[in-house]
């Protein structure tokens, strides 16, 4: 995984060995069978992370007993290249920040998934003291994807 911080934003990158149509449709419709069970707003263990595939589309948590969570909503829906949604988690639906996933065809079997996670301009002095929290949760969440796809 490779960290390239800017001023403004976090920014991150790994290399899959998928191509770059399942990469992204596990990224986006089978999130709900990667995404690290500790990375949630409820703390339920058996939560499901799921996203609706669609500019306008929710991403949230379902728990094991129905209630559900808001985390941000889809901008940008562009399979299988990109897609951007603003991000409610260490914020506010009022002031979201903002989060790029690019998917790069490097071969036929290989895809660069390109992650920016962007905030002052968004949500000011408050980026400044969740950034380091988003630079470790982005490595956690990319590495569980990485494992995910390696066991598939």
């Amino acid at each position: 995984m490779n960290k390239q911080d800017s001023a403004d934003a976090v920014v991150k990158s790994i290399i899959v060995e998928r191509d770059i149509e399942a990469a992204f449709r596990v990224w986006t419709e089978q999130i709900h069978l990667w995404w690290p069970a500790g990375h949630s707003r409820s703390g339920d263990p058996k939560t499901q992370v799921l996203m609706e595939g669609k500019v306008g589309g929710r991403f949230y948590e379902r728990t094991s007993n129905g209630d559900e969570y808001e985390w941000g909503a889809v901008d940008v829906w562009e399979p299988p290249h990109f897609l951007a949604f603003r991000w409610y988690l260490g914020s506010s639906q009022e002031l979201p920040t903002r989060v790029d996933v690019q998917f790069v065809p490097l071969s036929e079997n290989r895809t660069r998934i390109e992650l920016a996670h962007r905030g002052p301009e968004l949500i000011g002095e408050r980026w400044w003291a969740i950034m380091g929290i988003f630079h470790t949760a982005w490595d956690s969440v990319l590495s569980k994807f990485a494992m995910f796809l390696t066991s598939t």
